[in-house]
């Protein structure tokens, strides 16, 4: 066992490494691509020659106007594509990976070693995979199955094998401090450190300790609509926040951040959920209450009572004509509802 320890701090060391040359790279990459926005955006009009005299002067200057804020949009998202690389880079240099799986896949006479991580990592070729994304399909079967067969859905069809042994590991820093042969899907030895963390004021990613059920909850996919129902701390929070960031992962084309929105109960509770997506390398989606949206949404054409005003009704109208329907109203608006 020693041995094998040791075996695996030395690949610890080997990724830590490479993850370490891609920041210093990343680094020097996304400080040109910053300064490089910062000049565009400073001599932005000395390169357009604003001319209306006559309509092709007119033609010209728009064109111009198009080409710069062009090149400008294409700065930006590469300074921001780096920068969120080099987030990432810079969390996995701590831990690069949690888990391993060993499997056979039917038809291939040798067995692969899958290490699992928050994301994807290739060698310098970018033929070998050193660390598969916890989203990956491949990585799927860490999650759902135990050492037998085993098989996972990809875009191509579903691949059958077997599933030989799963590994845990916990790394901190780069050290392997403890690592676990296991038939669960999460040791007890592990999940009692996670859990024994302490508690701050942010909730974090579970990656490392994504139970099945909670994995069937975010890789559901079949449906337009998902129901998670459960009793309080039962982890449906932490299983939508996951859910969110597999799918910014699986329709990365044609989804991103800004388009999801979370209805919070109130705004600590968007401060305490705020570090989950970017601890995966992810940006954050639009957090807002309830009140929030209908303000925004009907402030224009409709009063929007608060709870402070609701309340005040409840405890000083109850003479009013209208004071049960009314009550009633509030009731069914008040009803917790999960999305």
């Amino acid at each position: 066992m020693e041995s094998t320890f040791q075996h695996e701090q030395q690949r610890v060391d080997r990724v830590t490494e490479i993850i370490e040359g891609r920041i210093l790279k990343l680094g020097e990459d996304t400080t040109r691509q910053r300064n490089e926005v910062v000049k565009i955006r400073k001599y932005f009009w000395d390169e357009v020659k604003v001319n209306v005299d006559t309509f092709d002067d007119y033609l010209e200057t728009i064109i111009g106007l198009r080409q710069e804020a062009q090149a400008l949009a294409v700065s930006q998202s590469t300074h921001r594509l780096s920068s969120k690389k080099l987030s990432t880079l810079q969390r996995m240099k701590k831990s690069p990976y949690f888990g391993r799986i060993d499997f056979s896949e039917e038809g291939v006479p040798t067995e692969e070693q899958i290490y699992i991580g928050i994301s994807t990592l290739t060698d310098d070729s970018g033929e070998d995979f050193l660390v598969y994304d916890w989203r990956a399909p491949i990585s799927s079967i860490y999650y759902d199955h135990h050492p037998g067969m085993a098989s996972y859905v990809t875009p191509g069809g579903v691949i059958h094998g077997r599933l030989e042994k799963k590994w845990q590991y916990l790394i901190r820093d780069g050290v392997l401090q403890s690592m676990f042969d296991t038939s669960l899907t999460i040791g007890d030895e592990i999940l009692q450190i996670v859990l024994g963390k302490g508690t701050d004021k942010h909730m974090h990613n579970i990656v490392a300790t994504i139970q099945q059920e909670q994995n069937r909850i975010i890789r559901h996919d079949s449906g337009r609509l998902l129901i998670v129902h459960g009793a309080a701390g039962s982890g449906k929070t932490s299983a939508a926040l996951q859910r969110i960031a597999y799918l910014l992962y699986k329709y990365r084309d044609s989804m991103s951040a800004d388009q999801i929105i979370l209805f919070s109960p109130n705004s600590l509770f968007n401060n305490y959920v705020s570090n989950v997506l970017p601890e995966l390398g992810e940006e954050n989606m639009q957090q807002v209450t309830f009140q929030e949206y209908l303000n925004h949404r009907l402030s224009d054409g409709f009063k929007v009572e608060n709870p402070y005003e609701q309340l005040e009704y409840v405890l000083t109208a109850e003479n009013t004509s209208s004071y049960r329907s009314r009550v009633e109203g509030i009731v069914f608006q008040s009803l917790d509802t999960v999305f």
